[in-house]
């Protein structure tokens, strides 16, 4: 029996019920989820109906014991894992935005780091939205959230599971020396409530500041 990959946890909780719902009287054991032969075979036992196997694409996944769904759980979970995408205006100043891309390629060196910009249609990022989980959105000296929203918005209109969390950073580059910390942080406050909310559509939001003027000094000594 075939799942899509991104469905197989439905297998868990489907198969028991209809054999349990079928079977009445022949309900299949404990012993036949752990150890018993395909669910082909325990659908024919216990359903009464006439089920079979059809060729599938590569894209499904095909589940044969009940510890199967583990495994494929934790290979799914390793594989959302393995890319960042970090999205950026192409119109911002890109050395310190590409030393935030170095530095993450080298911290990172067993995640793939891809970038993006966000057009108007969003042209640019749309193709990795359904394989990538983590973002990095990077706003230029400014406290506006206009490009993380519109991210989140792009987010929440894909087909991405809803199995798993998505993982939004708002990064904010700031010099400190002409603006205190404090009035920056006090700024960008709202980010919590706005957190609260998308964490209800199952993607976790939270903010980075990084001090543009310690970047530059990093860059000029560099």
């Amino acid at each position: 029996m075939c799942y899509r990959i991104l469905n197989i946890v439905d297998l868990e909780h489907e198969v028991p019920r209809e054999l349990s719902e079928k079977g009445h009287n022949k309900k299949c054991s404990d012993y036949d989820l752990e150890f018993g032969t395909e669910c082909l075979h325990l659908a024919l036992k216990y359903c009464d109906t006439k089920a079979k196997l059809v060729e599938g694409s590569p894209d499904l996944w095909k589940v044969t014991y009940k510890r199967d769904l583990y495994t494929a759980e934790s290979i799914i979970k390793e594989r959302i894992s393995q890319e960042l995408c970090v999205v950026m205006d192409t119109k911002e100043e890109k050395e310190p935005i590409s030393y935030l891309l170095e530095a993450l390629r080298n911290e990172l060196n067993h995640v793939k780091v891809a970038c993006g910009a966000l057009g108007y249609a969003g042209r640019d990022t749309q193709h990795i939205l359904e394989q990538c989980y983590s973002f990095a959105c990077v706003n230029f000296m400014t406290s506006d959230f206009h490009k993380t929203k519109k991210l989140l918005s792009m987010l929440e209109e894909s087909d991405l599971s809803i199995l798993y969390p998505v993982v939004v950073v708002s990064v904010h580059f700031f010099d400190f020396k002409l603006v205190p910390l404090s009035q920056r942080m006090e700024n960008l406050m709202w980010i919590r409530e706005f957190a609260k909310e998308v964490k209800k559509r199952n993607i976790l939001l939270c903010g980075l500041l990084i001090s543009y003027s310690q970047v530059g000094d990093m860059l000029t000594s560099s």
